[in-house]
């Protein structure tokens, strides 16, 4: 099983963790809204949509994940580059969701299931 793994660098929730489990998730939605799979603060992450990105489970057998924006007003940048279309995520890679939103670092572990 495949662990996407994400740390709050900055904004309401600098210092957190979250590790979300990848079973039947297709998608991840990073955003301010309540059923973001990665939730903002809405008051204090103002720079975040409420359905700001998208993460994609690779797949083409390898771990890992694709990032796309969901059409944000305030952009979503990796490693300081503004996203246009889906990008391929590394670990260690730097999400910024907003040109001043908060920062988080990706990481991702394990292994993928063989398909049945």
């Amino acid at each position: 099983m495949v662990r996407l793994i994400v740390r709050h660098l900055s904004g309401a929730r600098a210092t957190e963790v979250d590790v979300v489990p990848i079973g039947a998730h297709r998608e991840l939605i990073l955003g301010r809204a309540l059923s973001a799979a990665i939730r903002f603060d809405a008051a204090r992450d103002a720079d975040v949509g409420r359905h700001h990105a998208r993460l994609v489970p690779r797949d083409d057998g390898r771990v890992g994940f694709m990032l796309v924006d969901l059409g944000s007003r305030n952009g979503t940048f990796v490693n300081g580059r503004r996203v246009d279309g889906t990008v391929d995520l590394c670990p260690g890679d730097i999400v910024q969701l907003g040109d001043h939103g908060p920062r988080v670092e990706i990481g991702f572990e394990g292994t993928v299931e063989p398909q049945a």
